[in-house]
């Protein structure tokens, strides 16, 4: 028994303890993250990519061309989440809701776990590491609605991030080459693999300015971009990159800039928790004795994209995650000889660490009761979010012909009725559509001056749109449509002459 107990470390009393309150924290954690990131309700996006897996499982040949539009469309449709459609098609198909679901919260507790992993080989303590731990995967939620294609895209950022530490603290540069399976499977799941080589290119220019080995960087930067090559369309996926990235998109929520959608009232709560986080940061690295440029650079380019764009503070939060748990914990140990000198008595760290063990013993409790009364591996379509009594009477009345849809309806109208009804725009947006239309799109669908070009320009069958909106009083009002249906959320019109027929 000795020699067991010798040769089995983990046997041993102190072994034994940490191996626990691994699995404790680990189990703690899992509970939490499952009831914070519960959310039943259908990201828009799923139904284009159900609706692109379905079209590619069942045709014979590869999507090149858009079949679900009835206006012009781009010669060649680049649809940089074609993967996504592909996997999550026959995983909807096979094992439902369920499934999607489940692969959505394995995708979430990995990336979790990834930024927990890095922020320990940085040299963080467990304690500081838990605390801002708690902070990001509650800035995280709202990125993770059921089901999008960047749930990829933050995994792999923040694995991106793991190996890209590793080879940083150990320099092993050899782990680099781990990227090239990274970038090929990720330029094919979502086009945000342009994080990634930014991130590597972050990397290369904050060693470099550090003094420390950079080519290797730059290097595995080069093989990176050129592997990304190797997808369904070539070098047009790269020519489709660069005109998508500098595209304007004013009038799409996610895309706005923190002060645009906190002035317009969305995104209140990720945007004040944005500020709040930023600062944070930025008060910490002040104090932080052994920051480094590398840091500096990627804190700086992340949450000026962040900033810029609210889709994209999830990357800074994930950053967040990874970096500031070791300048935390330089700041509590400087704070723990402050408070020895103050000559503190002992049990106060005591009473302080057993209250903040019943604040997260709370937290975790309250957050898992949530994942076990929601139904949380249900995808649900409620009105008004989507127009469920408008697709119903479309159904009933066996309705065909082509849809003007509000913006977020088009790909959930694509999945239910193609190829019985056909869309004027939808969701995938700059993959399909042309500019033009897209400007006299939002034109019609905002109520501004010359709101009827599109409504005149194409044949539209039906006009769904949300109801109270000024679009929707501006069709009440047209002397060539009649409203057949309208309910609190949304308002379907017909032409007058079809209307009447029904």
């Amino acid at each position: 028994m000795v020699f067991i107990y010798r040769k089995a470390p983990f046997l041993k009393t102190e072994n034994m303890f940490k191996h626990w309150k691994i699995i404790l924290f680990s189990t703690g954690m899992t509970l939490y993250i499952l009831g914070l990131f519960t959310n039943v309700v259908a990201d828009p996006d799923l139904w284009g990519y159900l609706a692109f897996g379905r079209l590619f499982w069942e045709s014979k040949h590869f999507p090149y061309h858009d079949v679900f539009s009835y206006i012009p469309t781009k010669e060649l449709w680049v649809y940089h989440e074609w993967l996504t459609g592909v996997i999550f098609y026959p995983v909807y198909k096979w094992t439902g809701e369920t499934g999607l679901q489940l692969l959505r919260y394995a995708i979430i507790l990995m990336t979790v776990g990834l930024v927990f992993f890095t922020a320990e080989k940085r040299g963080s303590k467990p304690i500081p590491t838990i605390i801002i731990l708690f902070l990001t995967v509650n800035a995280l939620t709202y990125g993770y609605s059921p089901v999008r294609a960047q749930v990829f895209t933050y995994l792999f950022f923040s694995l991106s991030i793991y190996i890209l530490e590793r080879c940083k603290k150990e320099q092993t540069f050899t782990l680099l080459w781990w990227l090239l399976p990274v970038h090929l499977i990720w330029c094919n799941v979502h086009g945000g693999f342009l994080a990634g080589l930014g991130i590597i290119c972050l990397y290369a220019i904050g060693e470099g300015l550090t003094g420390n080995r950079f080519l290797p960087y730059v290097r595995i930067l080069i093989f990176s971009a050129l592997v990304t090559l190797i997808n369904p369309y070539g070098v047009y996926y790269w020519i489709y990159m660069f005109q998508a990235v500098g595209m304007p998109r004013p009038d799409i929520l996610e895309w706005m800039s923190i002060p645009m959608a906190l002035t317009a009232g969305k995104y209140f709560g990720p945007g004040i928790l944005f500020i709040a986080i930023f600062l944070i940061s930025f008060l910490l690295m002040i104090r932080y004795q052994k920051r480094s440029a590398t840091d500096i650079l990627v804190l700086i380019v992340t949450a000026y994209l962040g900033f810029k764009h609210i889709r994209h503070s999830i990357l800074f939060f994930l950053i967040f995650g990874v970096y500031m748990p070791v300048v935390f914990s330089d700041f509590l140990h400087t704070l723990g000889h402050d408070i020895e000198k103050m000559k503190r008595p002992p049990w106060l760290l005591k009473s302080l660490s057993t209250a903040l063990i019943l604040v997260f013993t709370f937290l975790i409790g309250s957050s898992f009761s949530k994942f076990i009364v929601s139904s949380s591996f249900d995808l649900r379509v409620p009105s008004p979010y989507y127009p469920a009594g408008a697709m119903e009477w479309i159904k009933n009345h066996h309705w065909k012909g082509n849809v003007l849809p509000n913006f977020d309806w088009g790909e959930f109208i694509i999945w239910e009725c193609y190829p019985d009804c056909r869309v004027a725009m939808d969701g995938r947006f700059e993959t399909v559509y042309k500019e033009d239309d897209h400007r006299e799109y939002f034109d019609f669908l905002m109520g501004r001056n010359d709101w009827g070009r599109f409504l005149n320009k194409y044949p539209h069958g039906m006009v769904l749109i949300r109801s109270s909106s000024k679009t929707d009083a501006l069709m009440r009002s047209h002397p060539d449509w009649q409203l057949v249906y309208e309910d609190t959320g949304c308002s379907l019109f017909l032409p007058k002459m079809k209307g009447s027929a029904r």
